[in-house]
This record gives structure tokens, C-alpha cells and sequence, in this order.
């Protein structure tokens, strides 16, 4: 039994004190736990409302006719992969749902696996699909850049062979294109952490090639001069991936890890809030005592 001076308010005070003597280390397992739980199982917490930079880009490839070539160029690094990647592979999903003919070109040596892992997740295969040659063509590394560009927008067979050393000039991809350069692209992707700028310049300038974008959420604001003139649209960050595979009908991972940056900002929050009214019951507590 507790003495007769034991009251609710000691017990509700002693609570209150305990939680700002909180180990820090609790809070970091409760936030490893929230953001873990929605990667592992997703949720599928709605997105609102759709970008109009995203929608526009959905639109115009699901009007593209059937056996349209559209270009993917990959310049993501590991780093910029967790925001470009889950766009490349929706946007490759939306391809081949519409028929489309799709070629690949890595910009940058460190991107040359996030094609295959395209073709893997999209197809199943690579090289050994039984359309491969036909309507998908992985180029592999490009160096250079605008250099490397320039050279393959004035003839699409300038590397010769493909990632897997195969002719170009024997696949049926490219026996029916009536001017084997950038003339026979509808449009042109980037994947990436840069500027979209050289695209334009290569391609939308001087051959009419429409240009997209899935690109890393800071560099979004380097986009918008183009949009929507040159750049018929573009995936900002994770949220603009995400945005995409809800089009498609495909979440995967970007939806799964919007799903673990909401969590993770809500479990901030609530933290917080508790953490304020702890500090505050906790002051109340001790003016009462006589504390100061």
C-alpha cells in the first residue's frame, strides 16, 4: 500500500520525467521499425493528387502507336538510384504494355547495371528474350556524354554492337527505320542526378526529339525552363516514381518507399509532440513542487 500522500499527479509526473530521460537509442530502433515494416509489406497510403508533370509524361507514351522507338538513357548513380530507378522500371513497364520499341544507353559506367536490372524485373531476361533485337536493344556504355550523344543521334547503329557484343546491323529493331538517327526517336528519357539540358540540346534541338525525365528531386527545378515545350514531362524524386507505377498499375518499390517516408515523418512528429508535452506536464510538475 502507498502512504496517504500518494496522489495521481505524482504517479502522471514521474511519467512525464521518465519520458524526457528517454535513451536515445529507442527513439532510432522505433524509427528503424516504422520505416522497415512498409519496404518489407506495403501499405499503399494514397499519394493525392497526380503531378501534372508525371501525368503529362504517361499521356503522351500512352498515345504513342504501337513499335514507336522511344530512347532511355541511364545516368543514375547508386546514389540517385533509390529516386530513378522505380521510374526507369515503370516507365519500361508502360512501354512494352504499349508495344513500343525501347533502346537503352548507359551515360555513365556505374549505371550500365540498373539496365539490366530492367530487363530482368520488366522481361525476365535480357539478351536471351525472344524479342530482344526486336523491340528492346541495350546499347551499354555511351561515354562522353553530349559527345557520345551527338555521335548516336546521327546514326543510331554508330556503336556497332550492343552491350552483348551483338551486330546492330543485324537486328530487325532497326531494319525498318527509314533514317537510322534520332529522326526515327518519338521520344527521348533521362534517367539521372544531372541536368536534362543536354538532351535538349543533342536531340529535341536539332532533330525534334520530345524529351522526359526521371530525375533525382533537387535537380527538378532544372527541368521546368524546358517543361512543357521541350520536356513533355518528368518524374520528380521517389514521389514521381511512385506516381508512375500507380499509373501503370505496378507499385513496387517507390510506392513502398513513399509509404516508409510518410511513417517515418509521422513517428517524427508524434515524437516530438510527446516530447513537448512531457517537457511541459514535467515543468508544470516541478513549479508545483516549488522548483522553479
Amino acid at each position: 500500500m502507498r502512504g496517504a500522500g500518494w496522489d495521481v499527479g505524482s504517479e502522471a509526473k514521474s511519467i512525464y520525467e521518465r519520458l524526457q530521460e528517454l535513451d536515445p537509442r529507442y527513439v532510432y530502433l522505433l524509427v528503424i521499425i516504422v520505416i522497415s515494416l512498409p519496404l518489407l509489406r506495403p501499405i499503399g497510403i494514397p499519394l493525392g493528387m497526380i503531378s501534372g508533370e508525371t501525368l503529362e509524361l504517361y499521356r503522351y507514351i500512352d498515345t504513342l502507336p504501337p513499335g514507336s522507338v522511344i530512347l532511355m538513357i541511364a545516368d543514375q548513380s547508386p546514389a540517385a538510384a533509390a529516386e530513378c530507378q522505380p521510374g526507369m522500371l515503370a516507365l519500361f513497364q508502360h512501354a512494352v504494355n504499349k508495344g513500343l520499341r525501347v533502346m537503352f544507353f548507359a551515360a555513365r559506367t556505374d549505371a550500365v547495371p540498373f539496365i539490366s536490372e530492367a530487363f530482368i524485373k520488366v522481361l525476365g531476361k535480357e539478351s536471351e528474350h525472344p524479342d530482344y533485337g526486336k523491340r528492346y536493344v541495350n546499347l551499354g556504355f555511351i561515354p562522353q556524354y553530349e559527345v557520345g550523344l551527338t555521335a548516336l543521334a546521327a546514326n543510331l547503329l554508330y556503336t556497332t554492337r550492343d552491350a552483348y557484343g551483338k551486330e546492330l546491323k543485324d537486328m530487325e529493331f532497326f531494319s525498318d527505320l527509314p533514317n537510322k538517327n534520332a529522326k526515327d526517336l518519338k521520344l527521348a528519357i533521362y534517367y539521372g542526378a544531372s541536368a536534362v539540358d543536354w538532351v535538349v540540346r543533342q536531340l529535341t534541338d536539332p532533330y525534334g526529339v520530345p524529351a522526359g525525365g526521371g530525375v533525382a528531386a533537387v535537380l527538378a527545378s532544372r527541368i521546368y525552363p524546358y517543361y512543357p515545350d521541350k520536356v513533355v514531362g518528368f518524374l520528380t524524386g521517389l514521389k514521381g516514381s511512385a506516381e508512375y507505377e500507380v499509373l501503370v498499375k505496378r507499385p513496387g518499390e517507390a510506392v513502398a518507399g513513399m509509404d516508409a517516408q510518410s511513417l517515418g515523418h509521422l513517428a517524427i512528429v508524434i515524437m516530438v509532440i510527446l516530447g513537448n508535452i512531457g517537457y511541459a506536464f514535467s515543468r508544470r510538475g516541478r513549479a508545483s513542487r516549488g522548483g522553479g
